[in-house]
C-alpha cells in the first residue's frame, strides 16, 4: 500500500468549479486546491464526503497537506469550508496567493491563517518520503505549478497556468526535470476551435472593443466581474489598451489593487477612480456587484481567460512528454460537431509516450 498512488478529483474534473483534487502517495494524503463553483447564482463546493467512501480514508483529519495553487475562487474558496471538517491541514500557497486570498475571503479568512505556510517558487519541503518544490505558473501573480518526487516519480500538478505573459505576470516557468506524471489544468484541451492568438472574438477582445465603441458614442459602461482578481487584470488591460477611460473601480476590488500595489505591482494610472468619486462624462464601472436595474449605461460581462488555447494546451503536453496525463478543470465543446481533443492529436504523434486521464468526479484512479 506505501508505494501506490491514487488519484481522485472531488470536484473540477470535466468543468469548470470546484477544482479541489485529491492524490494519495503512500502514506501521505494531500489535497490540491480547494475551490467553488456557482451554477445559476448557486454556489457548490467539491464533494468532500467522497473521500469517506473509498478504502483510502476514514477520517478528513488523515489528509495532512493542502496545497493552493492560486487565488481564483475556484480553486480557493471551499478552503475554510474544508477546514471546517480537518482543523490541523497544513495548508501552502505564495505570499501574493494569501494577500489576494485574504482580501477575497474576507472575515473567514481570519479562521484559516493559523494553518497557512507561506512558501516561495523553487522552494523545497520535505514530507515522509515525499520531495515537494513551487514553480512559477503564470497566469495571475503569485500562482504556483507543485512538483512532487514520490518514489523516483516525478509528478506536476499545474494549476491554472500561462504559457504566455499576462498583464501582471510572465509566463509559466517549469521545472528542469523529467515528468512522469502531469495532472494538467487543461481549459481547453478538449476546445480545438479555440485560438486565444489572433482571435478577433475572444472574449477580452469583445470586451474592449465595447467599451471602446460605446464610450466613442458617448455612453458609459459598466463592467461586471466575478472575480475581483479579475477585475484587476481588467484595470490594467483595460490602462494599456484604452488609456483615455476613466475607470471607476468598487470598494471590493479597490481593496484588492492596494494590495497588489503594497507589494509594488503597479495597477492604478491617473485616469482610475474609487467608485466613491461621483463619475463625470463617460466612463467605465467596474464592479462586482449587479448593475443597477434599468441602467442607461452599456452592461458587460467582464469575464474572459487567462489560460492557454487548444494549441498552446498540446504543445505544453508535448514538451514535457509524460507517461500519464490527467486532464482535469476541462469542459467539453459546446459545439457538438467538435470531436478533436487534447488526446486525439498526441495519439497519432510518433514521438509521444502519454496516455491519457479524463476522469470523473468522485472516480478513483491509480497511478
Amino acid at each position: 500500500m506505501d508505494g501506490r498512488m491514487i488519484f481522485m478529483a472531488l470536484g473540477g474534473a470535466q468543468e469548470v468549479g470546484a477544482s479541489c483534487y485529491f492524490l494519495k502517495l503512500g502514506e501521505n494524503n494531500l489535497l490540491l486546491d480547494c475551490g467553488c463553483g456557482s451554477t445559476r447564482g448557486i454556489r457548490f463546493a467539491p464533494q468532500f464526503s467522497a473521500l469517506l467512501d473509498t478504502p483510502y480514508l476514514q477520517d478528513f483529519h488523515q489528509v495532512s497537506h493542502v496545497f493552493l495553487s492560486h487565488a481564483h475562487l475556484d480553486h480557493s474558496a471551499a478552503l475554510p469550508d474544508f477546514l471546517e471538517l480537518n482543523e490541523r491541514a497544513a495548508v501552502y500557497m505564495t505570499d501574493l496567493t494569501r494577500e489576494i486570498l485574504s482580501a477575497q475571503l474576507e472575515d473567514r479568512f481570519a479562521t484559516i491563517e493559523r494553518n497557512i505556510s507561506s512558501v516561495a517558487f523553487l522552494q523545497k519541503i520535505p514530507l515522509p518520503r515525499l520531495s515537494i518544490s513551487f514553480h512559477q505558473a503564470g497566469h495571475i501573480p503569485g500562482a504556483m505549478m507543485t512538483l512532487i518526487n514520490f518514489r523516483g516519480k516525478n509528478i506536476l500538478y499545474t494549476g491554472d497556468y500561462s504559457t504566455f505573459p499576462t498583464q501582471l505576470v510572465g509566463s509559466a516557468l517549469l521545472p528542469n526535470v523529467k515528468i512522469d506524471i502531469l495532472i494538467l489544468c487543461g481549459l481547453h484541451a478538449r476546445h480545438p476551435n479555440y485560438r486565444r492568438f489572433g482571435d478577433t472574438d475572444s472574449a477580452l477582445k469583445k470586451i474592449l472593443r465595447k467599451i471602446y465603441y460605446a464610450l466613442r458614442r458617448g455612453k458609459s459602461v459598466y463592467c461586471r466581474v466575478t472575480q475581483i482578481s479579475k477585475g484587476v487584470e481588467l484595470i490594467t488591460l483595460i490602462n494599456k489598451f484604452l488609456p483615455q477611460a476613466e475607470i471607476f473601480i468598487d470598494e471590493r476590488v479597490m481593496k484588492i489593487v492596494h494590495r497588489f500595489e503594497n507589494l509594488h505591482i503597479r495597477i492604478m494610472s491617473a485616469q482610475n477612480h474609487p467608485l466613491s468619486v461621483l463619475p463625470r462624462g463617460p466612463h467605465v464601472i467596474l464592479s462586482t456587484m449587479p448593475p443597477p436595474l434599468h441602467s442607461s449605461m452599456e452592461i458587460l460581462n467582464g469575464d474572459f481567460s487567462l489560460h492557454d488555447d487548444f494549441i498552446t494546451t498540446v504543445e505544453f503536453v508535448r514538451r514535457l512528454n509524460p507517461t500519464v496525463c490527467v486532464v482535469v478543470h476541462s469542459p467539453p465543446d459546446k459545439l457538438f460537431h467538435a470531436r478533436t481533443t487534447l488526446e486525439q492529436v498526441l495519439i497519432n504523434d510518433p514521438d509521444s509516450r502519454t496516455s491519457f486521464i479524463f476522469p470523473q468526479t468522485g472516480e478513483p484512479f491509480e497511478l
